[in-house]
Parts: C-alpha cells; structure tokens; sequence
C-alpha cells in the first residue's frame, strides 16, 4: 500500500514538474516566435523599399536618356522653291516668333503674323484670330519651343512650313504653317502647334482624349 502511495506520490510531483517546464517554455516560444516575425517583417520593409530605390532610379535613368535623345543640338534646315534672300528672311522670321515667345515680348512677336493670321493651339478649342490669340498670350510669361528640324517649300505666292520642336514641358512637338508676302515682307498667315503621337501609343492617348 505504501508503495502505491509513493509510486502515485511520485506521478504527481512529476506531472506538477512536465507543467511547469511547459508554462515556463511557452512565454520564450512566445517570444521567439514574436521575435521571428519582427525579422521577417523587417526583411520584407527593407527589400520593398530597395524595390522602389532601384525602380525609381531606373524611371529616372529612362527619363533622361529620352530627354538627351530628344533635345539634339543638330539643326536640319531646308528649302524648296525659295530663293536665297526669302529662306534667310523667313528663317530669321520663324527664329524671331520663338525668341520673342520665350522672353513675352509680345509686340515682336505678333508684328511677324498677318493681321487676319490664325493661331491653332494643341487643344481642340484653341483656333483664334489675333485679337483671341493676343488676349490670351499677353497675361502669360511666354513659353519656350527650341528648334530641331524645319522644312520650307514655296508654291507660287505661299510659303509653307514644318517645324519640329523641344519642349522642356511638353518634348518633342510641331509647328505648322504657311506665310504671305506683303508690302512689309513675309507674315505669318496662319500657325498650328501640335504633339506628335507615336503610331505604337497612338491608341491610347486618343482613348484618354475620348475620356
């Protein structure tokens, strides 16, 4: 009997023991377990914000090297039917008109259009005589459009151009037109200042036009 009594003595303090190693060992694996999760958490902060460094770091790599390779320096400049003398003056006339634009000196710059001349801006709404296109360039600080490639060719009392032009705001962009001649020499008749669409984005940027 005796022996029973210690055999089940012995059970007790053994289980009492089992269960307090288990209550001590659980706060540790507790914390260990909490510990483990502050590292993983930890790696996965710092790897997402190495992601977005180097994503970053490449959109600026991309940007510039779109900006260096649209901003040439080499000029293109050709004519077809004009003589010397009108393709100096009209070049100079179209190098004044941007000059002027740049520094808002909006006397020179609408003395090179005709009086009856049209301006046709990049937005569907923006075609206007002198008095509409004046009471909109006045307020503002001018703008800058510098030149890469113009092309001008004389049919009978006409003279018609392209232009390709940087933009620091907008890039790559064209002006169109067609000059007169008149008693006070070559005028602007009519301009149109456009964004080419590349053929390959052309469908979605009219998508978002559509919008």
């Amino acid at each position: 009997m005796q022996s029973i009594i210690h055999r089940l003595g012995f059970i007790a303090v053994l289980i009492t023991t089992v269960t307090a190693f288990d209550i001590n060992a659980n706060p540790v694996q507790h914390l260990d377990n909490e510990t483990a999760a502050a590292e993983q958490a930890e790696k996965a902060t710092k790897a997402a914000v190495d992601q977005q460094v180097i994503s970053s770091q490449q959109s600026s790599a991309e940007s510039e090297a779109v900006i260096t390779n649209i901003n040439q320096t080499d000029h293109t400049i050709d004519s077809q039917g004009l003589t010397e003398a009108d393709s100096h003056e009209v070049n100079g006339l179209l190098n004044q008109l941007h000059e002027s634009a740049i520094s808002a000196d909006w006397e020179t710059y609408f003395n090179l259009y005709h009086q009856d001349a049209i301006f046709i801006g990049t937005d569907a709404t923006e075609r206007w005589n002198m008095v509409q296109f004046r009471a909109y360039a006045t307020p503002t600080k001018g703008w800058r459009y510098d030149l890469q490639a113009r092309h001008l060719l004389q049919i009978g009392d006409v003279i018609v151009f392209d232009e390709q032009l940087f933009s620091p705001a907008y890039g790559i962009s064209r002006g169109t037109g067609a000059l007169i001649q008149t008693e006070q020499g070559w005028k602007i008749a009519q301009y149109h200042l456009s964004f080419p669409i590349p053929n390959d984005k052309a469908k979605r940027i009219t998508s978002l036009i559509m919008q």
